[in-house]
């Protein structure tokens, strides 16, 4: 019995194709899978960070009996903090500090990049000792040169008088505190740039650099139109992380300073750190937490567009 056309075009091979097709297309639905697979971390992701924030930022336009909101004051708060001349000073001392210590970081970082590039399996071994600093956490290297600083029995202050220069209070010197904890912080950071750096000159062609010895340039010149050129996105990207964990940095500045003395050291993120500790009003506290974290994104923002224009 010859089959009827119905089943001649069911049973066909472009017929069974098209039926696959449409029984995909039919079943491409929206799906709420990848989505419940995300969830545990959004729901992390709000809790730690989307909360508080907003929470701060509530908390901003309240005046407060400690955590007790006591009533809505609008932009009181900003006014207060904003009007202050200790708050602007506290944004000068933080800008200070993450400069330097950036400035630091990026010197000492690319000198040794520099200088351990070419050294062979020599410099593969010192880079292992140096960036110990950056497997120190905060308090550690804090601890470290509170005590080489001491001017009572530190090392350091003793070598100054064997030289016949006189230390002086060292961190208690208000002139001295800023600076010696900028040098503290390029100290341990540098290692990082160190390491980005490194990574960034061993993917430049060695072709460029010839090309440059042919045209008789010298040392100088490979750097300024090879090297820096090549790696100066990688620099901008770090400076940007570097700038980010300078500007959220306490530990160190709460171990050998706790701020003082009068003030010469206290940065932005310590005034809210002290002032949610101790201040009875949160509420101008708030207002600076909300300046820290406007930087803070700003930066992120810079550095998210930098490194998509790097790799894309």
């Amino acid at each position: 019995m010859s089959a009827s056309p119905t089943q001649a075009v069911t049973n066909s091979p472009e017929a069974g194709l098209t039926g696959d097709t449409l029984h995909t297309h039919s079943g491409a639905r929206f799906s709420w899978t990848p989505y419940l697979w995300f969830a545990p971390a959004i729901l992390v992701l709000f809790l730690v960070t989307l909360y508080p924030s907003f929470f701060v930022a509530w908390l901003s336009f309240q005046k407060t009996r400690y955590y007790e909101l006591t009533g809505f004051v609008g932009l009181a708060n900003y006014v207060e903090v904003f009007g202050s001349s200790a708050f602007w000073d506290t944004v000068f001392v933080s800008l200070t500090y993450v400069v330097g210590s950036l400035a630091g970081a990026v010197i000492l970082g690319m000198a040794a990049a520099l200088v351990l590039n070419n050294a062979g399996p020599t410099g593969s071994v010192l880079r292992v000792f140096i960036l110990f600093p950056w497997t120190l956490s905060m308090s550690v290297v804090g601890s470290i040169w509170l005590w080489l600083l001491n001017p009572s029995f530190g090392p350091i202050p003793y070598m100054m008088q064997l030289i016949g220069l006189e230390p002086g209070l060292m961190l208690g010197d208000p002139g001295l505190a800023l600076p010696l904890i900028i040098i503290v912080t390029a100290w341990w950071s540098f290692p990082y740039v160190m390491v980005m750096a490194t990574a960034a000159m061993q993917s430049i062609p060695q072709e460029l650099y010839e090309a440059v010895e042919i045209d008789g340039g010298g040392a100088l010149v490979k750097f300024r139109y090879v090297t820096l050129t090549h790696i100066l996105p990688t620099l901008g990207s770090t400076a940007l992380t570097l700038s980010i964990m300078y500007l959220t940095l306490m530990t160190l500045i709460i171990v050998m300073t706790g701020g003082g003395p009068l003030g010469s050291t206290t940065t932005l993120s310590f005034e809210a750190f002290r002032g949610t500790v101790q201040a009875v009003n949160i509420g101008p506290t708030a207002v600076v937490s909300i300046v820290v974290l406007l930087i803070n994104v700003a930066l992120g923002v810079i550095y998210t567009r930098l490194t998509g224009r790097v790799t894309g």
